[in-house]
């Protein structure tokens, strides 16, 4: 038969209760009692609240319904919390227990008269313990701990690669297109892939940031979803919370504290058992700097070009920096030679070569016994053709060479013609005498599989001896200067590598010498004859490698200029801690000042209210109310009364309110940094200097300084520099010496 018990309740209402109890292996509780009545309260809140609450003066009982199943004895007490990532759920029940396992429900209703529904705690069922039963006993009890997360996938689930480039890396190393993974977008899709199908972002400050190719790398292999997490949005201070939905949980990704201002209903001071409101103001700092993601500049030479503008010597620049680029060197005199040269660079390799020689020519014999001189003026005295051939497989790579030198004769009777020369570059006449040789050097080269130089032959022929027609005649009877007899020369060198980091070098010299033929009888020189002749030279071991080449390709790009960007946050008076600076290195600068904004107002003044009311709670975390945003709630069921504490937190703006914030450039460190180099100058190079940046143009603070070196000499246009402050001068540190 039911137990008829008179209680008080706090206040001071005659409180008429009946429960009853089943059987010890599956307890329910049904509770009904009565309460003084209050002030109506209207409740719009999601997961089963009503939307109305009669006034209690028309409706003095309230009831409430306590069902727990599946336990082992009969319930003494009841305990539901949801605070953060966590539904936890203690239950003490009649009897010792200690090896039970039992898997538990979870029911409570609060109502008025009538059957109207004040609040509801739909079921809730919980399987997996986190504690073993503890057993009390000298009470004779046992009380089973259970919580209600995602744990077992968020830390223990491992992730396999999801990055399209650490999955088939780029063939193109120029990487002239970058693949890029929206952050946003990739990790909703795991979540929901691995972790719950449900999750949600309430807040996504990462909208437009991405991971880039080469730049902005990251990996998800054999990381946890919770790393993930970390490594993404928790790196901003947002957190992961389960939230009930139905009989289940959802995971939801939010801010730990409210960063807006809303409001929701209103819980009457009437029905407020207990009520305590504190102020949080120290965790709001003075400054707040966010440093983002590098704004990444492809640094093309037009675009290097740009940046250098005018300069007095912009042809050198152009000339260094463009890949193709067509030039001549102005005359260079010495004495009466004057020497000139053309030049060819195509794909950044110098493929053609010319250099021009004139000079005056003094020409003097002896004709009828007497000393004759002649000068000839401003004569082409040389002309060098240089010509190779790269490996298009390794751009810097030589595979043949060739030198041609074209060489003429003066004598007497020499008739003046002219020769064009072929450029590259340098176009001019010249006035030359008679062609006597066109000597030719040719060099080729071989390599092996591995990449390295294994021979290198060089081969030379050059005139010998010149012949004329009629030499013994008077002057203007004589016919031109000729090439008679040639002579080769080759010059051979081997490598290979041997044990340890030596070099076996096996060099060699051959080729022809011309030496006179005597006459038996007369012993005067007929002729000239080609011999033949190879210097040996022994193989020697040397660690001297032999020449290496980059078989880089040569890209557009020079390199990507990453340019620091950050924001800085003041927030006046309202800040009340020491000033803080969060790197988040992934963060695009277009999602910079709205995430910076937000960070600050997860940190801003909080007001914190907590309240019991005597019924179950019809909030739940997430949840908005008129004292803000639920954060943590508890519900406790014991001796037939069910008591919810229910706290809420919101922003707290008595000082100031967050967006009075002032925004400010962010600026880097003056004693030490990087800098991009742009043109030589004395005792140290004129370079492209970021000082910060402006989060309200989005643009660089950059300016041309003096970065001075001590020793060696700057390295070349578009490089990077990294210098510090010395005696207040900027001094490169990785200069070449």
């Amino acid at each position: 038969m039911p137990l008829i018990l008179p209680r008080r309740h706090r206040s001071r209402a005659a409180l008429d209760v009946a429960f009853h109890v089943r059987a010890p292996a599956a307890a329910r509780l049904s509770v009904a009692f009565g309460v003084q009545a209050v002030p109506p309260t209207r409740l719009d809140v999601a997961f089963d609240v009503a939307a109305t609450v009669p006034s209690p003066s028309s409706s003095p009982l309230l009831d409430h319904e306590i069902q727990v199943d599946g336990l082992p004895g009969p319930v003494l007490s009841t305990t539901l919390t949801h605070d953060g990532p966590y539904e936890e759920l203690e239950v003490t029940v009649d009897g010792l227990h200690p090896l039970a396992l039992p898997t538990v429900s979870l029911q409570l209703t609060s109502r008025v008269a009538q059957g109207v529904t004040l609040g509801v705690v739909p079921t809730r069922v919980f399987r997996a313990q986190s504690q073993e039963p503890q057993v009390n006993r000298r009470e004779r009890t046992t009380t089973f701990r259970y919580r209600s997360s995602l744990d077992d996938r968020l830390r223990g689930l491992r992730l396999p690669e999801t990055i399209p480039w650490k999955l088939n890396p780029s063939e193109d190393p120029c990487l002239t297109v970058r693949r890029t993974v929206g952050i946003s977008a990739h990790v909703r899709a795991l979540f929901r892939q691995h972790v719950d199908p449900a999750f949600v972002l309430e807040f996504d400050p990462l909208t437009r940031s991405r991971w880039v190719e080469g730049r902005l790398d990251f990996t998800t292999l054999n990381i946890t979803p919770q790393a993930l997490w970390d490594a993404t949005y928790g790196a901003l201070g947002m957190v992961l919370q389960v939230r009930r939905k139905g009989t289940g949980v959802r995971l939801v990704g939010t801010w730990a504290t409210p960063v807006q201002v809303r409001s929701g209903p209103a819980v009457s001071l009437d029905w407020q058992e207990e009520r305590e409101q504190a102020r949080e103001w120290y965790q709001t700092p003075r400054r707040f700097t966010v440093k983002g993601a590098p704004r990444a500049t492809p640094l093309t030479r037009e675009k290097l070009l740009a940046w250098i503008g005018p300069d007095p010597d912009r042809e050198a620049l152009e000339r260094e920096i463009l890949l193709n680029y067509e030039w001549y060197e102005p005359p260079s005199p010495s004495g009466t030679s004057v020497a000139q040269s053309g030049f060819l660079k195509l794909n950044g390799q110098l493929v053609r070569q010319v250099e021009v020689t004139t000079g005056d020519v003094v020409i003097t014999e002896i004709v009828d016994g007497k000393k004759k001189t002649d000068t000839l003026y401003g004569m082409g005295t040389g002309v060098k053709l240089t010509e190779t051939r790269f490996d298009p497989t390794c751009p810097s790579r030589p595979l043949f060479q060739q030198v041609r030198t074209l060489a003429w004769g003066y004598d007497g009777q020499t008739k003046i013609s002219s020769y064009s020369v072929p450029g590259p570059g340098l176009n001019t006449t010249l006035k030359v005498g008679d062609l006597v040789g066109n000597e030719r050097t040719t060099t080729t080269y071989q390599y092996s599989p591995q990449g390295h130089l294994t021979a290198q032959t060089t081969s030379t022929t050059r005139v010998a001896s010149l012949q004329q027609q009629n030499a013994d005649a008077e002057i203007n009877q004589r016919g031109p200067l000729q090439g008679r007899e040639e002579t080769t020369q080759t010059v051979t060198q081997r490598w290979a590598p041997t044990s340890g980091s030596l070099w076996r070098y096996d060099p060699g010299t051959s080729g022809q010498t011309l030496l006179p033929v005597y006459d038996d009888e007369t012993q005067e020189a007929v002729r000239t004859v080609a011999v033949a002749r190879a210097t040996p030279d022994a193989p020697r071991l040397t660690d001297q490698a032999p020449p290496s080449y980059d078989c880089r390709p040569v890209c557009d790009v020079l390199r990507e200029v990453l340019d620091p960007t950050g924001v800085v946050l003041h927030a006046g008076d309202a800040g009340l801690r020491e000033d803080e600076e969060v790197s988040v290195d992934f963060l695009d600068v277009t999602d910079l000042v709205s995430a910076a904004r937000m960070m600050l107002t997860s940190r801003w003044h909080r007001l914190v209210t907590t309240f019991t009311v005597p019924f179950a709670s019809p909030f739940q975390q997430g949840d908005w109310t008129a004292d803000g945003l639920v954060q943590r709630v508890r519900i406790t069921a014991q001796d037939g009364q069910i008591s919810s504490e229910v706290t809420c937190t919101q922003i707290d703006t008595t000082l100031l309110q967050p967006g009075s914030a002032a925004m400010e450039n962010y600026l880097l460190d003056p004693q030490q940094g990087r800098a991009v180099m742009l043109t030589r100058l004395p005792g140290g190079a004129r370079a492209r200097l970021v000082t910060g940046w402006n989060p309200s143009t989005g643009e660089a603070l950059a300016e041309d300084a003096f970065i001075g070196f001590r020793t060696g000499f700057p390295p070349s246009p578009g490089d990077e520099l990294e210098w510090q402050l010395e005696r207040g001068q900027r001094e490169a540190t990785n200069g070449r010496r």
